[in-house]
């Protein structure tokens, strides 16, 4: 924030507000706009934190993150207490006579969803408060829509908001052990469904059987260990990567990138299997994609600029023969987003380093049609000698007898 010239720091976007406070930010933050919730952090390090949240959540909120000054405003639900003291048998009369003593007017109702100009005068309070009636805000301008800016600026217009977006994502990418935890096990369960699909791969199967053949053993990990999981998939049969294909074929190469998700954690691997005996071309790509992997793979220890590797994977691929190949990154960050790819992006223009905590996918994919899509992608963690590679298993072009 010092950096930037931050008088304060207003997150925005649901997935950095759990990451800053360990707390859910409430149902309206799944509309993804922003005056959902808010998180004010003052650029005195000594000043307390203040939340502002729908009020269906309020006081979870205050429990899960242990912030005291939590402000709410009305969500759309409608909720109430009944308080037998209060009544005599009546049911209306008894929820009435507690919500008018708690301050709620009769006859009014709650917005459909919220009400962004009720939470930005809760957010222009607060910053008052602390002293913020001019001066300079960090907002993630990356997730604000632009006719949201609008309001803010012309409730607020004496502040100048500037874009903190680079700020939040240098943040999140390094992990905290809960949530590296989280990625961990999101890569294992991952994992297990795909040793299982491998095992149950057959001619005729098309990728709609195999996808179900992986979420059912990924699931089934997921019950066994008591996560509540989801999943996601592209796995390809033939074709050009992208599309599903199928039924198998002898000497059909299948993609499989997988990822599974613990508590919006998403993990993400690739791994390219063949039923039979591939074409010789297909050796020849999947050999190279091979090589280049171990190229990149070998520099992504702490302190090396990310573009680095990238530019390792590439070179080998053009000293090679591929030299029309141009995929724009070989990786990037995952954790608690709303897809499986975040900041940092292993690129040719990448200025972040590895840093020890990141957890990153790296990967070597390339789809041809004519060939199918091919795909190595290992989830690791950086560490402080090294990496750890969360989900280990063979990376060799994996064969299915038929």
């Amino acid at each position: 924030m010092r950096e930037l010239g931050l008088d304060a720091l207003v997150l925005a976007q649901p997935e950095t507000l759990t990451y800053a406070t360990g707390a859910f930010p409430g149902v309206a933050a799944f509309w993804r706009r922003a005056g959902a919730a808010f998180l004010v952090v003052p650029g005195d390090p000594q000043a307390p934190l203040t939340a502002i949240v729908g009020d269906l959540q309020a006081d979870s909120f205050r429990n899960q993150s242990g912030i005291a000054d939590v402000r709410s405003h009305r969500i759309w639900v409608e909720t109430g207490n009944f308080d037998p003291a209060l009544g005599d048998g009546d049911a209306a009369a008894t929820l009435v006579r507690h919500d008018l003593a708690t301050g709620k007017q009769a006859r009014h109702p709650r917005p459909a969803q919220y009400d962004l100009q009720a939470s930005l005068g809760l957010l222009r309070d607060c910053l008052r408060e602390n002293g913020l009636t001019s001066g300079t805000v960090g907002l993630e301008l990356g997730f604000i829509a632009a006719r949201d800016l609008a309001l803010f600026q012309e409730m607020m217009p004496r502040l100048r908001w500037a874009d903190a977006s680079n700020l939040v994502e240098r943040l999140r990418a390094i992990k905290h052990p809960g949530e590296i935890g989280k990625l961990r096990t999101a890569a294992e369960l991952a994992q297990c469904g795909v040793a299982a699909l491998l095992a149950a791969i057959r001619p005729a199967m098309d990728a709609a059987a195999m996808t179900a053949i992986w979420r059912d053993a990924a699931m089934a990990e997921a019950a066994r260990r008591k996560h509540a999981a989801s999943s996601w998939a592209y796995i390809a049969v033939a074709g050009d990567g992208f599309a599903s294909g199928g039924p198998a074929q002898t000497g059909d190469i299948i993609k499989i990138d997988v990822g599974c998700i613990i508590n919006g954690y998403s993990s993400d691997s690739g791994r390219t299997a063949v039923l039979g005996n591939p074409s010789p071309a297909a050796v020849q790509v999947f050999e190279a994609l091979h090589r280049a992997f171990d190229a990149g793979l070998a520099l992504l220890q702490t302190g090396v600029p990310l573009q680095r590797a990238y530019h390792a994977v590439a070179a080998s691929m053009w000293d090679h023969g591929y030299e029309t190949y141009g995929r724009g990154h070989f990786g990037h960050g995952v954790g608690a987003s709303i897809w499986s790819e975040e900041w940092p992006f292993i690129s040719a223009d990448a200025t972040a380093l590895a840093e020890p905590g990141m957890v990153l996918a790296f990967e070597t994919p390339y789809y041809i049609k004519g060939l199918g899509g091919f795909i190595i992608e290992d989830q690791i963690l950086v560490t402080e000698t090294g990496i750890e590679v969360m989900a280990p298993s063979p990376r060799g072009l994996l064969r299915i007898s038929p």
